[in-house]
Order: structure tokens, then sequence, then C-alpha cells
């Protein structure tokens, strides 16, 4: 399975960063804090899933607020919100393609 991974490399505000990684990821406090040191991914989803990437996207966008400065990754290395915006997109594209062609599939069957 290939990943969406982020990376933190700098906190500014390490008491709200660490309660919206608390909140959108399984691992205990102690956990995320390794994890930050290590310099290993505190969340990582599958890139195949539209939900997957949009809560990452939602977490990226919030720890910015914060001044949380991260690094997201995927198996062609570092890539920037553009791209990962541009991966939403391209899934939401098929997934409306889809129910047109279900529509259509059905409507040919009645």
């Amino acid at each position: 399975m290939s990943t969406v991974d982020l990376i933190i490399n700098h906190i500014t505000n390490q008491t709200m960063t660490y309660k919206l990684l608390r909140e959108f990821t399984p691992f205990s406090l102690s956990e995320i804090k390794s994890r930050i040191e290590k310099n290993e991914p505190v969340m990582s989803v599958n890139d195949l899933k539209l939900d997957e990437l949009k809560k990452i996207r939602e977490v990226l966008k919030r720890l910015n607020s914060l001044g949380t400065i991260v690094t997201i990754k995927d198996v062609t290395g570092e890539i920037n919100l553009e791209v990962l915006n541009n991966m939403i997109a391209s899934y939401e594209g098929i997934a409306e393609d889809t129910e047109e062609l279900d529509e259509l599939m059905l409507f040919d069957e009645e």
C-alpha cells in the first residue's frame, strides 16, 4: 500500500499541535513526541482513499495555522499542498464520473 505521510519539522505551539495530533491519530502523546523526535511520520494515509487524503489535508492546514512546519511525502518523495490538492481533485472527478456511469447503466436497464 502506498501512503501519504505527514512529518513534523518544527513546532511553534506545542500544546495545540499535540492536541490536534491526538485528535486525528491513534497515537499516545508519548508516541507522537517520539515520532517527531525521530523524524518519523505522525500520520500516514492510504494514497488511494479520498476520505483519508482529505483528512490529512485538513490536519496539514490546521497545523500550518498553528505555525507548525511539516513535510508531506508520498512514494515519489516530498510533495506540497498543491500536489495533494490535485490528487484529491482527481479522485473526486473519478468518483463523479463513476456515479454518472452508474446512473446511465441503471437508466439503460429500465
